[in-house]
């Protein structure tokens, strides 16, 4: 806990920059001002795929733009769909066909056409047989064809009728990219050299220091509000806070829970805090890799989640702000799919843990779990009270936290947090159980996998894929769900709270994603 002073001495030492306090709404294009955000990492690759990650989906809106866009300005949950690149939409059967905004202009001047489009979303990008980002085929399952119609319309036709095709393109695939200039720089090229059709466009990327983004004064709705923004890291939040105190920063994201009443004692600083559709996730390695792995009985697995009692860490952490799934895949983002009295099969009970760890060959063998440094606000926080509620029953785990994702899939391990554990496909519950865990996902495919889908997983996928009728398909979720369930091979610790500060003259509408929008009616200076 930081006192006034402490922060008061940080601030002296940080070397304060004076910014302009108060701004117009609308300043000319020579007069706007610069935004500096303080961030605790940033990914080491800002490709639309292969750049996937909470800290990455922060930015990436600002100089990439969606085919569909999802209106949280209008529907909190973001159950609206709005136009964006793509202004219609209409499906016949397994055909769904698009219309995109003409005069869209790439950061590199040339004119958006469905040539890019139907790229971004191609067999040879995504989901053929050897796709230049192979994470795209979790996301793209039972694409059949994309093809385009004319300059600016396409289709997509999928093996069956899937009804949630303008859904998945308001995620990371809707993102349109160049296919000339990414075909000329190639898949890092691009990652490190990003173009969109955004409002901004990256100027400087180093990953392990700043990225910058220039107004792009050609967006096809108009200038932007800022003239740069420089996305900082600043590892340590005392100096994050400092900074924003001082007025060096104009936003500060990751605050822990414990600072976040000091951070508002400040005056001219205004805290905002969502709860998003997010639920970090730790993975049980459930494979013989390392040959002795303990972790392969499911019975040491079913142990280790009876012994959590994650409520007790939630209320202790977040103060009550947010929730946990006693469920896993009962999420309230489901929709109609969401059932509050659905059964706990591992609830929190140290006798049965205890009993469940004694049919086991587990000795006490030490477990290694693999955290990435200050990924997720609490997680390691949480990490330690977890490690001292499994001794508690008798198993040894040593939470290893390591620098970034490269160190933390290296083996060998026994668990591991993941860098996106949960994305949602608004009002159904296809993402986070089945594209997340299925048989295309990094965690069955890449070579950190953590598990191998049951075939009856499998098959059961399969059919919830294939439902299209509601009562089918719930009983067909709920089903594969248990699958999910008898083999364990993760936990959902939260749902988000993510939060971020800035400084007074600016109103700023923080989304649930945790997409940090400088532009539109989500942001602007007053």
């Amino acid at each position: 806990m930081f006192t006034r002073r402490e922060v008061g001495n940080l601030i002296l030492g940080a070397g304060a920059l004076s910014m302009v306090g108060s701004m117009p709404k609308r300043a000319a294009a020579q007069d706007r001002p610069s935004l500096t955000i303080a961030v605790d990492n940033l990914w080491a690759n800002m490709a639309t795929i292969n750049g996937i990650s909470t800290t990455s989906r922060r930015i990436f809106p600002n100089f990439y733009d969606n085919l569909v866009d999802r209106d949280y300005i209008n529907d909190e949950n973001g159950l609206i769909f709005a136009p964006k690149l793509a202004t219609k939409w209409e499906q016949n059967g397994n055909v769904w066909s698009f219309t995109l905004r003409e005069g869209v202009k790439f950061h590199d001047g040339t004119e958006m056409t469905a040539e890019d489009a139907v790229f971004t979303l191609s067999p040879e990008r995504l989901w053929g047989p050897k796709p230049f980002e192979p994470r795209g085929k979790t996301f793209t399952a039972g694409f059949k064809r994309v093809e385009a119609t004319g300059k600016y319309t396409f289709e997509i036709e999928t093996e069956r009728p899937d009804p949630n095709i303008p859904s998945k393109l308001t995620g990371y695939i809707g993102f349109v990219v160049p296919k000339k200039y990414y075909m000329e720089v190639g898949v890092d090229g691009f990652g490190q050299k990003p173009v969109g059709t955004g409002p901004y466009k990256v100027t400087t990327f180093r990953s392990g220091e700043i990225m910058m983004l220039d107004a792009f004064d050609d967006y096809w709705d108009g200038p932007p509000p800022v003239k740069q923004i420089s996305w900082k890291i600043v590892p340590e939040f005392a100096a994050r806070m400092a900074g924003l105190v001082s007025k060096e920063f104009d936003f500060i994201v990751n605050i822990p829970t414990d600072q976040e009443a000091t951070l508002e004692g400040y005056e001219g600083v205004t805290l905002k805090r969502v709860l998003a559709d997010n639920y970090p996730a730790f993975a049980f390695n459930t494979r013989p890799d390392p040959e002795d792995n303990p972790l392969v009985d499911a019975n040491l697995r079913y142990a280790m989640v009876q012994a959590i009692d994650m409520d007790s860490i939630v209320q202790a952490l977040f103060n009550g702000t947010t929730e946990h799934p006693a469920v896993p895949f009962n999420f309230k983002e489901y929709g109609k799919f969401y059932d509050p009295n659905l059964p706990v099969k591992l609830p929190y009970d140290v006798e049965a843990a205890k009993a469940l760890v004694a049919k086991t060959k587990y000795k006490g063998e030490r477990l290694r779990w693999h955290i990435t440094r200050q990924f997720y606000p609490n997680y390691e926080a949480a990490a330690e009270i977890m490690v001292e509620q499994w001794r508690e029953i008798g198993v040894n785990v040593d939470a290893v936290i390591l620098d970034n994702f490269e160190l933390v899939y290296r083996r060998p391990f026994h668990l591991m947090n993941m860098s996106m554990s949960s994305d949602f496909i608004p009002g159904d519950p296809y993402q986070p159980l089945w594209l997340d865990w299925g048989p295309t996902a990094s965690r069955s495919t890449a070579n950190w996998k953590t598990w191998d889908p049951t075939p009856e997983f499998i098959e059961l996928g399969k059919k919830f894929d294939a439902a299209t009728d509601f009562e089918e398909r719930k009983k067909a979720y709920l089903a594969l769900s248990d699958e999910w369930q008898r083999v364990t091979p993760g936990y959902y610790l939260w749902k988000s709270v993510y939060n971020c500060a800035h400084r007074a003259g600016i109103e700023f509408k923080f989304k649930p994603n945790g997409e940090m929008r400088i532009y539109g009616d989500y942001f602007k200076f007053v």
